[in-house]
């Protein structure tokens, strides 16, 4: 009878983690560039053997295997995670009219450099430190081809939709943009930092144009995670009470069997 608390269990566990991370992305809902996050499950099918060796029973030990079955593992299904995707889709761009807020419109990431080394972001917030470096909110130094874009003190900023910078006349040094094959290699951080986990071979051309003055905002959809949200909350509560249900019965059962 315990066997039977597990499979409504596991699947009550899963719909705590769904929870978790509709509630994470409902809460970035308006911080720049976030992606949303996304969870799948699979079935997990009876798979009463691999804690077994073979043979068994031994060779010489004759029996009829219907009475081992009680003694076998995973005898039921269960639900298990899948995976957790982040949905890298286009989030709605606005206007601020600030020179140094940057939105890429289309594929790619703006490299910037931390104090734990090259680390990837959407997030075009940046502004001019004290020594004229581009860097973005929390202090990473933004790349440029040629390395940290720097001398941008003094005279007006401007961004070609390409990437290239200039000072005035002057031009300065082209944004490094870097764009992937396979986001599914690209591995959350935080700060809305990302790095990447893949080979070289998974980096391709960015197909991004530039907006200067503009910011990226989240591509959470509030009304499709609050429903979502709603029905995660019914699904464990369901589950919930089967667990409950069975708890109850191997209760009474137990009060049976001392009488």
């Amino acid at each position: 009878m315990l066997k039977n608390v597990y499979a409504p269990l596991s699947g009550g566990i899963l719909q705590e983690r769904v929870m978790e991370i509709i509630s994470n992305n409902l809460a970035n809902t308006n911080t720049t560039a976030f992606k949303e996050d996304e969870i799948s499950f699979q079935e997990q099918e009876a798979n009463p053997w691999p804690s077994y060796a073979f043979p068994h029973p031994p060779a010489p030990f004759k029996i009829n295997m219907q009475e081992l079955w009680p003694l076998k593992g995973n005898e039921m299904n269960y639900v298990t995670l899948s995976e957790i995707k982040t949905a890298h889709t286009q989030g709605p761009v606005r206007k601020t009219s600030n020179s140094t807020d940057i939105a890429i419109q289309g594929d790619g990431f703006f490299e910037v450099m931390t104090p734990f080394g090259e680390r990837l972001t959407r997030d075009g917030g940046f502004s001019i430190s004290n020594d004229g470096i581009l860097i973005t909110k929390n202090g990473a130094v933004v790349q440029g081809e040629n390395g940290a874009i720097s001398g941008l003190g003094g005279k007006e900023l401007s961004i070609l939709p390409t990437g290239e910078i200039y000072v005035g006349k002057k031009f300065i040094d082209k944004l490094k943009i870097v764009s992937f094959e396979d986001t599914k290699l690209l591995e959350r951080l935080g700060e809305n930092l990302w790095i990447h986990n893949g080979a070289p071979e998974n980096l391709k051309a960015p197909s991004g144009d530039i907006a200067q003055g503009y910011l990226e905002g989240s591509n959470v959809n509030p009304m499709r995670n609050l429903t979502n949200l709603i029905i995660a909350h019914r699904s464990y509560e369901a589950l919930q009470k089967t667990v409950k249900a069975h708890d109850d019965t191997m209760q009474n059962a137990n009060k049976i069997s001392e009488i």
